[in-house]
């Protein structure tokens, strides 16, 4: 059985190997031990994807920045509905350069930041908070936490469609730190 995670395992080098071996049926995806997200093939072709509210090419991209996600592959569980018409080359090939380009985009997006505030680290978010561990939460675009001494924001980056965290090492007003990101056309 097909399983591990994305850590060690890239989400092109499972579509691959999917498409290679004719396969019928889903790759799961788990944060936590809860199912968040779905890629279905039929006979190597990916037809179907879904990934925390967001369906088709788009999931598969959000899942293509994730490292510590799970995943298994499922051949008992085909999934009938189609939401992707594209060949199965395409798609790994778009779903690899949305995130080698989305990884170019945070570089830049931390050196804009540090020119502002300090920052700890600025990361794509990997659904690690408890906050969203329900799924129904995947439509929330701003999130702030405290944790000790460091300042938590994830967000909804517009450029990429894509959550991000950043860490900051000191507390910030919120409303100075909204106005920064919108004027930065973060959100």
């Amino acid at each position: 059985m097909l399983n591990g995670t994305l850590k060690t395992f890239s989400l092109s080098s499972l579509l691959q190997i999917c498409s290679n071996e004719n396969n019928t049926g889903t790759l799961e995806f788990y944060m936590n031990n809860t199912l968040c997200g779905r890629v279905g093939f039929d006979n190597g072709d990916a037809m179907y994807a879904d990934f925390l509210g967001m369906k088709g090419v788009d999931a598969v991209r959000q899942i293509s920045l994730l490292k510590e996600i799970d995943f298994k592959y499922n051949n008992a569980n085909a999934i009938s509905e189609k939401n992707i018409d594209w060949d199965i080359n395409f798609l790994i090939i778009d779903s690899t350069r949305y995130a080698d380009e989305s990884v170019a985009y945070l570089n830049e997006l931390k050196n804009t930041i540090k020119e502002k505030y300090a920052i700890e680290s600025l990361n794509f978010f990997e659904y690690d908070n408890r906050v969203f561990s329900s799924l129904n939460l995947h439509g929330v675009r701003y999130f702030e936490s405290y944790d000790e001494d460091k300042f938590k924001v994830v967000c909804l980056d517009k450029n990429i469609k894509a959550r991000i965290q950043i860490v900051f090492n000191q507390k910030i007003l919120t409303d100075s730190l909204l106005i920064y990101m919108i004027g930065k056309g973060i959100l």
